[in-house]
């Protein structure tokens, strides 16, 4: 086989590999589009799930079947934990949740701005500000009792002549007598 020979069959194998990978990389794309598909439709199939579950939980949470009873108490106690997650939640933007619509409706609102439902908590931030400003106040107050009292004892204590003023006194005194003495003479 001369070297043209070799030539062409080497680019008719490195033609056929091309094609190979051409018509793999189709499959696989293929394939790939097709298992998004099945996602796709798996993710609606989960969502129309839900949606009957919802449905037939409201409609029967009064009266479940017997053999859906615990599940029911589960779904109940776990809607009860979240109410308490909300409250909480509201609680910290002081806010609370409306008993009605379950709306968060702030402290300072009188009504809930999504049904008009009348805010059993408004005003108790404005106590609870004046209770909280009226105990700060009072700890200022107790702190400035507390450092006059303690100025006072200082004072107190530097007025009361210690021992070793004292032997300062006494120095000075018995060194201003004998120059007492020497003037008299």
């Amino acid at each position: 086989m001369d070297f043209r020979d070799q030539f062409r069959k080497m680019s008719g194998d490195v033609g056929k590999m091309a094609r190979e990978v051409a018509d793999t990389s189709k499959k696989a794309t293929a394939r790939a589009r097709i298992r998004r598909m099945i996602n796709t439709c798996n993710d609606s199939l989960q969502t129309i799930y839900q949606e009957i579950g919802t449905r037939y939980y409201t409609e029967n949470q009064c009266d479940p079947q017997e053999q859906y009873a615990g599940l029911f108490q589960q779904a109940a106690d776990t809607i009860a934990q979240i109410d308490v997650l909300k409250s909480e939640l509201a609680g910290l933007d002081h806010a609370v949740i409306c008993p009605s619509c379950g709306s968060k409706v702030m402290e300072t609102q009188r009504f809930c701005p999504n049904c008009g439902c009348k805010n059993a908590s408004y005003g108790k931030w404005k106590a609870e500000e004046e209770a909280d400003e009226n105990a700060r106040r009072a700890a200022e107050e107790a702190e400035q009792a507390e450092r006059d009292a303690h100025s006072a004892v200082q004072e107190s204590e530097e007025e009361i002549v210690s021992p070793e003023g004292t032997a300062e006194q006494s120095a000075e005194a018995e060194t201003a007598a004998p120059a007492k003495e020497n003037t008299e003479a």
